[in-house]
C-alpha cells in the first residue's frame, strides 16, 4: 500500500511576505469591507475634492470679483481669502481621508506634539509672515493699484501694489520690475501711500539770475501752470520765491494733481520753463556763472 505525504510545503520569506500584504489588504473588518477598497474610495475622495476645491475656489473668485454697493474688494483681499479657503478644505480633506482609512490618530499624538514644536521653532518665521499678511489685509495699509514707498533698514522700494499674498507683497515698480517684499518686512516699515488721497502735491524749483525781474518771472511760471488741465482746479495754486541762493534766486511752483497726473506734468515742466524763460529772457544760471562769480 502507498502512502503519500500530506506535510505543507514550507513558504520562503518572499511568500510569507506576499501572502501578509495580500492578508492586511483584502481581510475584511466589521463592516465588511477591506483596506483595498478602502484606499479606493480615499483615492476617489483626493479626486473629487480636487474638482470641487478648483470650482468652488473659482465661483468664490468670481463672487467677490463682483462690484457691489460701496468699495469694491480690492483684488489682493481676495486672492488672499481664495487661499486661506483653499488650505481649510484641503485640512478636511485629510481628515476625511484619515477617518476612511481608519487611521488610529491615538499614537500620533506624542509624535504630533513633537513635530509641532519642531516645526513652530523651524518655521517661526513663516507663521509670522502669515500673521503679517493678515495684518496688512485686514488693516488696509495699501489696495491693488496704488503706489506706494516702503522705507526699511533696507532701503527704500517704490512701486505700484500688484497683489498681497499669504507671506508677500508684490510691487511693480516704473521702470516695470517686479518686487517681492515680506509681509513681515512691511509691518516693520514706514508706508507712504502716494495714492490713498486721491490728490497730490507738486512742488516744482527753480533758480533765476539775481538781476531777474522776479514779478515777471512769477507772471511766466503763473501763465504755464494756471490753465494746465493737468492741475486741479479746484485747489489754489502758488509760486513764490522761497531761496536766496549762492548764485541763483530760487522759485517755486505748487500746485495739486491727481496722482496719476503728477509724473506727467512734473516730468513736463522742465521743458516747459525752459521754453518760456528763453521766450520771455528770462536768464537761469549755469555752473559756467558759478565758476566766473567766484573768480
Amino acid at each position: 500500500m502507498l502512502f503519500t505525504s500530506t506535510t505543507p510545503v514550507e513558504k520562503n520569506g518572499w511568500e510569507q511576505f506576499w501572502d501578509a500584504i495580500v492578508d492586511f489588504f483584502m481581510t475584511k473588518d466589521s463592516t465588511g469591507m477591506n483596506y483595498l477598497a478602502r484606499i479606493g474610495i480615499a483615492v476617489g475622495i483626493i479626486i473629487v475634492a480636487y474638482i470641487l476645491i478648483k470650482l468652488i475656489c473659482h465661483f468664490i473668485k468670481k463672487a467677490l470679483g463682483v462690484k457691489r454697493k460701496g468699495p469694491e474688494i480690492d483684488v489682493s483681499a481676495r486672492l488672499f481669502v481664495v487661499q486661506v479657503i483653499k488650505v481649510l478644505l484641503w485640512v478636511g480633506v485629510a481628515f476625511a481621508v484619515i477617518a476612511v482609512l481608519k487611521i488610529d490618530t491615538t499614537g500620533l499624538a506624542g509624535v504630533t506634539s513633537a513635530v509641532t514644536v519642531a516645526l513652530g521653532l523651524a518655521l517661526q518665521d513663516i507663521v509670522v509672515g502669515f500673521a503679517s499678511g493678515l495684518l496688512v489685509i485686514h488693516h488696509h495699509i495699501f489696495l491693488a493699484g496704488e503706489f506706494v514707498s516702503i522705507t526699511n533698514s533696507y532701503g527704500t522700494q517704490e512701486g505700484i501694489v500688484d497683489r498681497v499674498q499669504v507671506f508677500f507683497t508684490y510691487l511693480k515698480t516704473p521702470a516695470g520690475q517686479e518686487l517681492t517684499i515680506p509681509n513681515s518686512a512691511v509691518l516693520k516699515a514706514t508706508v507712504t501711500n502716494y495714492t490713498r488721497s486721491g490728490e497730490r502735491r507738486m512742488d516744482y524749483n527753480v533758480g533765476v539770475a539775481y538781476n531777474s525781474d522776479i514779478a515777471k518771472v512769477k507772471k511766466v511760471l503763473e501763465d504755464l501752470i494756471k490753465d494746465d488741465p493737468r492741475r486741479m482746479k479746484e485747489r489754489p495754486y502758488e509760486v513764490y520765491l522761497y531761496e536766496l541762493g549762492a548764485y541763483s534766486v530760487g522759485v517755486r511752483v505748487r500746485c495739486w494733481t491727481t496722482p496719476d497726473n503728477y509724473w506727467p506734468l512734473f516730468n513736463n515742466m522742465s521743458e516747459m520753463v525752459l521754453l518760456a524763460f528763453n521766450k520771455n529772457g528770462i536768464y537761469i544760471p549755469s555752473s559756467t556763472d558759478r565758476l566766473i562769480m567766484k573768480d
